[in-house]
C-alpha cells in the first residue's frame, strides 16, 4: 500500500522564505530544464561529489534522460528522483521516489544540487495553464544559491524521503549531512552564470535567425503575391491602338486600384484609343465590381479612349440592371469576341475571310 502524501509544497515553502527578497519569475518547462541542466553540467563537467534531489511532473522526462542520471550517480554521492513512477536507472545507483497522484510535490520541479562549492534550488510550480505545446507549459518559479534558503528546502525535504522510502532515510540523511549548505564559491557560480549567458545568446541567435527567415519569407510572398495580381490584370495590345484587360477571379479594393492603375498605364503606354475590359472570368459582380468598372470606363474616358465592356452574361445583366446603374454611356457585349469586333469597327476595321479577298 502506498504511503499517503505529506501535504508540503515546496514552492509555497520557499515562496514564503523568500519572495520578499527575491521575486517570483515566469518560467516555461523548456527553461526550467535548461536551468538544471546548467546547474547539472556544473557537476558533470567538474566532476563535484555531491547529492542531488530532482523531482518533476512526467515520468517521460527520466526516460529521455536516463543516460544523463546515470552520469550523474556515477559522481554524486546521492540521486534522489522524485517522480510519478520507477526511473529506468538501476536501484543502487539512485534513491526513487515515487509520488502518489494527489501529492503537491508532483504539480512541482525542483532540482536541489549540494556540492562542497555551492548549493542551489530551482523550484517552478505548474500555472495548470493548458499550453499548445509542452515544453511551453508555464511555471511561477525560484531560484536560490543562499544556504540559508537551501537549508530550509533540506528540512522540508528529507520528510517526504522518509515517509516514501524509509528504507533509504537515513543513508540519503548521512549523505547530505556531508555536503551542509554553503556560500557559493565564485568560480563555479561564474560558470554556471556563463553558461546560462551563452544560453541564452544561443537563444537569441536562433530566435534572430527565425525572424530573419520570417521577414525573408514575408518579403518573398509579397513579391509573389504581387506578381500574381499583376498577372491576374495584364493589359494584352491585340492590335494598334487597342488593349485588353481580361479579368479573372474575384476583385477585392486592393485589386481594384490595380486594374484602375494597369488600365490607364497600359492606354498611356499603348497610346490606345479602345480599351477592352472583358470580365467573363469574374465570378460575382456587386456593387463595388461595378463601381470599380465604371469609375475605369471614366477615367479611361479622360485619356481619350473609349471602352468596351465584355463578357456580360445574362446574369451579371441582371445584377447591373438590379443596382440602377445607367449603362448607357458604356459599349457592353456578350463575348470577348464580340468585343474585339466592335473595337475593330471603332477603328474603321473589320475581319473578312481570306476567300472574299
Amino acid at each position: 500500500m502506498s504511503p499517503s502524501p505529506i501535504q508540503i509544497s515546496l514552492f509555497a515553502t520557499l515562496s514564503n522564505q523568500m519572495q520578499a527578497v527575491f521575486p517570483v519569475f515566469r518560467a516555461s518547462k523548456a527553461t526550467l530544464v535548461d536551468i538544471s541542466h546548467t546547474l547539472e553540467d556544473c557537476i558533470l563537467v567538474n566532476k563535484l561529489p555531491s547529492v542531488i534531489f530532482t523531482g518533476f511532473q512526467e515520468s517521460s522526462h527520466w526516460r529521455a534522460e536516463t543516460q544523463r542520471y546515470l552520469d550523474l550517480a556515477g559522481i554524486a554521492s546521492q540521486v534522489c528522483i522524485f517522480a510519478g513512477g520507477n526511473p529506468p536507472v538501476p536501484e543502487e545507483r539512485h534513491i526513487a521516489v515515487t509520488l502518489v497522484g494527489d501529492d503537491p510535490l508532483r504539480q512541482e520541479w525542483f532540482l536541489l544540487v549540494l556540492t562542497e562549492h555551492f548549493s542551489a534550488v530551482l523550484c517552478g510550480q505548474d500555472r495548470k495553464e493548458q499550453p499548445k505545446h509542452e515544453a511551453d507549459r508555464a511555471f511561477d518559479t525560484l531560484l536560490s544559491f543562499d544556504p540559508t534558503v537551501i537549508q530550509r528546502v533540506i528540512e522540508v525535504i528529507l520528510p517526504v524521503v522518509e515517509r516514501y522510502r524509509p528504507d533509504r532515510a537515513i543513508e540519503l540523511a548521512e549523505a547530505v549531512a556531508s555536503f551542509p549548505p554553503c556560500p557559493p564559491n565564485g568560480r563555479y557560480i561564474t560558470e554556471i552564470c556563463s553558461r546560462i549567458v551563452a544560453h541564452l545568446e544561443r537563444r537569441y541567435n536562433q530566435q534572430r535567425a527565425v525572424a530573419q527567415e520570417l521577414e525573408q519569407a514575408r518579403q518573398y510572398e509579397q513579391r509573389l503575391e504581387r506578381v500574381l495580381v499583376e498577372l491576374a490584370t495584364p493589359v494584352i495590345p491585340i492590335l494598334e491602338e487597342v488593349i485588353v484587360l481580361p479579368l479573372i477571379g474575384a476583385i477585392d479594393t486592393r485589386r481594384a486600384q490595380l486594374i484602375m492603375e494597369n488600365l490607364l498605364q497600359g492606354i498611356a503606354d499603348f497610346q490606345a484609343t479602345v480599351a477592352i475590359i472583358d470580365i467573363t472570368g469574374v465570378p460575382v459582380v456587386d456593387t463595388a465590381v461595378a463601381d470599380t468598372l465604371m469609375r475605369a470606363v471614366k477615367a479611361a474616358s479622360l485619356l481619350g479612349a473609349r471602352v468596351i465592356l465584355s463578357g456580360i452574361s445574362a446574369r451579371i445583366a441582371l445584377t447591373l440592371v438590379s443596382l440602377g446603374l445607367d449603362m448607357s454611356h458604356v459599349l457592353t457585349r456578350g463575348q470577348l469576341r464580340d468585343g474585339i469586333m466592335t473595337a475593330l469597327e471603332l477603328r474603321g476595321l473589320r475581319i473578312v475571310p481570306l476567300a472574299n479577298r
